[in-house]
């Protein structure tokens, strides 16, 4: 009886090491890195924003050559910014409208904690539409929208950054505020794509 449970054991303790031999060596050839699209990745972290949403996923040296000499839009900001969701949706709808292909999203939020060369170069060349910071320096806010063609900055804005007080952007936003929100960046997209 003995031998017969002792050898239960060992058909069941060989059974349980080829399944986890098994699943070591399938788990362990997955690729893990599954590309998500942009568009899915942005509405994932902005949960306001629709999967039908044009934001790609810039890193700082692709902003700086937009800047530089291309034509495209651009909005900095991070998740954690409940103003750049309401900023991400509004520019969002007005593109939509205005057939644009892509908008370049920048999260600067670590850059701007790492001040690196590459997020300085990109204050210096936003240097004259920003404000001076709490620690008196030129610095990105969220959110922030530009506006870019040929190289040449047509729209800037980080409005909200000035605001003062205990403002909440669903009390802030009035519909006439919104509406001159979107009017402003259709009027911005229309001039960049030459469509004014």
């Amino acid at each position: 009886m003995k031998k017969l449970r002792k050898s239960k054991k060992n058909v069941v303790k060989l059974v349980l090491f080829v399944i986890m031999l098994y699943l070591f060596i399938v788990l362990g050839t997955k690729d893990y890195n599954v590309k998500v699209a942009d568009n899915i990745r942005f509405a994932t972290e902005y949960k306001d924003i629709s999967k039908n949403n044009l934001f790609k996923y810039k890193n700082e040296s692709e902003v700086l050559e937009l800047l530089n000499g291309k034509t495209g839009i651009l909005f900095m900001g991070f998740p954690n910014n409940i103003w750049s969701h309401y900023y991400a949706d509004y520019l969002n709808e007005m593109a939509l409208i205005n057939n644009i292909e892509e908008i370049y999203y920048y999260d600067f939020y670590k850059d701007r904690e790492l001040n690196n060369k590459t997020y300085q170069n990109i204050v210096k060349k936003l240097e004259s539409f920003l404000p001076f910071s709490d620690t008196n320096q030129k610095d990105i806010s969220a959110p922030t929208i530009v506006m870019v063609k040929n190289g040449e900055i047509l729209y800037f804005n980080n409005d909200v950054n000035s605001l003062t007080g205990d403002i909440k952007p669903d009390t802030y936003f009035t519909d006439a505020k919104k509406n001159l929100i979107e009017m402003n960046l259709d009027r911005a997209i229309k001039e960049m794509v030459g469509n004014e």
